[in-house]
C-alpha cells in the first residue's frame, strides 16, 4: 500500500504507455498482407522464356511476382493453364469465365513451385492484365 502512494503519480501514465505499446506491436505484427496489385515485379516477359529458365534453377524464384504472358491452353473453374505447363490459380474475387482458349492473356501472380512430375509452374493470386483475342 505504501508503494501505491508514493508512485500514484506514474500510474496513469504506465497504464497509458502499455496500452499504446500493445497497440503499436499488434499493429506492426498482424497488419494487412499486400494484395498482387501491390507487389512489385520480379519478371515480365513470355512464359515460355520464364519457364525454360526456371526449370535450369526454381529456388530464387519462390515467392515471387511475375507478369507472364501466353496463349490460354485449358480453363477449370479455379484457374488457367497457360502454353500447357502454367497453371494459374487465381483469386476469388476474380471473374476469368469470359476467358477461352487460344486466347492471348497476360497474368500477374506468385510463383509457389514447380511440379517435377507433372511438369507444371504454379502461380497463384492471379490477376488478369491484359487479354487478347487472336
Amino acid at each position: 500500500m505504501n508503494f501505491l502512494k508514493k508512485n500514484k503519480k506514474w500510474l496513469i501514465p504506465g497504464i497509458i504507455f502499455l496500452l499504446l505499446g500493445t497497440t503499436i506491436f499488434f499493429n506492426y505484427i498482424y497488419k494487412p498482407h499486400k494484395t498482387t496489385e501491390e507487389l512489385n515485379v520480379e519478371f515480365n516477359g513470355e512464359a515460355s522464356y520464364f519457364l525454360t529458365s526456371l526449370k535450369q534453377n526454381t529456388k530464387p524464384w519462390l515467392n515471387k511476382t511475375v507478369v507472364l504472358t501466353g496463349n490460354i491452353s485449358s480453363i477449370d473453374t479455379k484457374g488457367i493453364i497457360i502454353n500447357k505447363s502454367i497453371y494459374c490459380q487465381f483469386r476469388k474475387d476474380i471473374n476469368f469465365k469470359s476467358l477461352t482458349t487460344n486466347q492471348s492473356v497476360t497474368i500477374k501472380g506468385v510463383v509457389i513451385g514447380y511440379d517435377d512430375l507433372l511438369e507444371e509452374l504454379k502461380i497463384n493470386q492471379c490477376i488478369i492484365k491484359k487479354t487478347t483475342n487472336d
